[in-house]
C-alpha cells in the first residue's frame, strides 16, 4: 500500500517521523516508495521537462531538476546523457556564481551572500547528479569561509537561507561540516522556521525545510514532530502538482517526501547517500497511480 491511501482522510495528533506507520493489524513503517509513486509515464514526463532545460540551455533548472530525479530514480542516471561539452556549460555557471561572489559589493566588504548561495545550491545539484564528474569543483579555501561570512549573515535574519547554504555547504564539503558550528540554539531557530511554515499553512515550504533538517542534522531529526494532518497535506501538494503536469515541482516535492522517510540519510564524498528498504519489505500490494487519459 502506498501512502496515497493511508492518507484520504486528515488524521489528528502528532507522530514522529520515525514512528510513522499504516494503519493495520500489523504496522509498518511508512515509506515513500519511489517505485510505485513514480511510474514510468511519470518519469517519461519528468525526462522531457529536462530535456527542455537542456535544450534551452537553461541549466539552473537543468540541475535542480536533474538532482531530484537522481535521488527518486538512481537507477536510471544512465538516461540523464551529461557529455563532456554540457558539464563545461554547468561548470561555466557555477564559475559565473562564484565570480560574483568573490568581487567586493557596497553592501558587503567581502562577499554577496545569495551568489554563494546560489553557488553552493547548484554545485551540490551538480555532485549528487555525477559525483565522479563534478568532485573537483575548485571550491578553495577563500571560497569556504566567504560561504561561512554568508552564513553568519543569514544567521542574523534569513533562517530559511542558512538551512539552505548550510545544506548545500555540507553535502559539498562533508569533511568541513564541523566547522560550521550549528548548535542546539542554532537547532532550535530552525526548528521554529519550520513551526512558522506549519501555522502559516505553507506546506511546500514546511516539506522543503523538513527535507534539508533530515540531510543537516539526521541525529536530531527524530525529534521533529510532524502531525498526520501535515504528512496529508504534503500529499496533497505532490497530487496537486501532478494533476497539472508540474513536473519540476512535482519531482521536488516527491525529493522531499523520499528523503524525509527514508531509512538513513548520510552525506558522503559521493553525494547524498539514501537508504530505503526494498520493495519486497513491503508485506501488502501497492497500488500504482492510475495512467492519465488525454481526452
Amino acid at each position: 500500500m502506498g501512502i496515497r491511501k493511508h492518507f484520504e482522510k486528515k488524521g489528528e495528533g502528532d507522530l514522529k517521523l520515525s514512528d510513522l506507520s499504516l494503519e493495520q493489524e500489523e504496522t509498518e513503517k511508512l515509506k515513500f516508495d519511489s517505485e510505485t509513486e513514480i511510474t514510468e509515464s511519470d518519469w517519461q514526463k519528468m525526462k522531457q521537462e529536462l530535456e527542455e532545460y537542456r535544450e534551452n540551455n537553461r541549466w539552473h533548472g537543468f540541475l535542480n531538476i536533474g538532482s531530484c530525479l537522481k535521488i527518486l530514480c538512481p537507477d536510471k542516471l544512465d538516461e540523464l546523457n551529461i557529455n563532456d561539452q554540457e558539464r563545461q556549460k554547468i561548470k561555466q555557471l557555477l564559475e559565473k556564481f562564484r565570480k560574483v561572489g568573490l568581487e567586493d559589493k557596497p553592501r558587503g566588504p567581502f562577499y554577496r551572500k545569495d551568489d554563494w548561495r546560489n553557488f553552493a545550491f547548484f554545485a551540490s545539484c551538480a555532485k549528487i547528479i555525477q559525483p565522479d564528474k563534478f568532485d573537483k569543483l575548485d571550491i578553495d579555501d577563500q571560497d569556504w569561509q566567504k560561504m561561512k561570512h554568508a552564513l553568519e549573515d543569514y544567521k542574523k535574519s534569513a533562517w530559511s537561507d542558512f538551512i539552505h547554504l548550510a545544506t548545500s555547504m555540507k553535502i559539498l564539503q562533508p569533511d568541513k561540516f564541523d566547522e560550521l558550528n550549528i548548535n542546539d540554539q542554532d537547532w532550535q531557530k530552525m526548528k521554529q522556521e519550520l513551526e512558522e511554515c506549519r501555522e502559516n499553512n505553507r506546506w511546500g515550504g514546511f516539506a522543503w525545510l523538513a527535507m534539508h533538517l533530515r540531510i543537516l542534522q539526521p541525529n536530531k531529526f527524530a525529534d521533529v514532530r510532524i502531525s498526520k494532518q501535515a504528512w496529508w497535506e504534503m500529499r496533497q501538494e505532490l497530487e496537486k502538482y501532478w494533476k497539472v503536469n508540474n513536473w519540476s515541482s512535482f519531482s521536488q516535492q516527491a525529493k522531499y517526501m523520499k528523503i524525509m522517510t527514508a531509512d538513513e540519510v548520510k552525506v558522503t564524498d559521493q553525494g547524498l547517500k539514501i537508504t530505503m528498504l526494498p520493495p519486497g519489505s513491503f508485506k501488502t500490494p501497492k497500488k500504482p497511480r492510475p495512467e492519465r487519459k488525454n481526452f
